[in-house]
């Protein structure tokens, strides 16, 4: 086995006994698809991406042990039929991917945020208003 094939998610779970469990899978797979190249050029790996509903409605993700396990919100708080927006989740998994590098919110982590926000093309487009998720 090529040492770079474990720069990957490598297992994703969606939160069981939640509406459209499959469409949540599917968001988790897609996202994990689209930071692949990212994950390999910087040798990250994420154990388990998997989904979470927690009490604080403003968390959206948290990375346990630099990628051992990463967990996103995909569900609207008090709504778990819809789903957020797909770039609010693919930034999310960005954030927390920097945290792969950077444990604490400080200039190099937002730095690092910032460039491979560029990487996948966000810094054009109307999803963001001065570096935060517009809403």
């Amino acid at each position: 086995m090529n040492l770079g094939e474990l720069n990957k998610v490598w297992e994703i779970k969606a939160l069981k006994k939640k509406p459209k469990e499959e469409e949540a899978r599917k968001i988790l797979e897609k996202v994990a698809n689209q930071v692949q190249p990212i994950m390999t050029r910087r040798k990250w790996r994420v154990k388990l991406l998997s989904e979470f509903c927690p009490t604080n409605p403003r968390l959206l993700g948290v990375n346990v042990n630099r990628g051992v396990h990463v967990k996103l919100r995909l569900r609207r708080v008090n709504h778990d039929g819809d789903f957020l927006s797909y770039h609010q989740v693919l930034d999310t998994m960005l954030h927390e991917l920097c945290h792969n590098a950077h444990g604490p919110h400080n200039a190099s982590f937002y730095k690092l945020w910032d460039e491979l926000r560029k990487v996948l093309s966000f810094a054009s487009s109307d999803v963001f208003c001065n570096g935060r998720i517009s809403c």
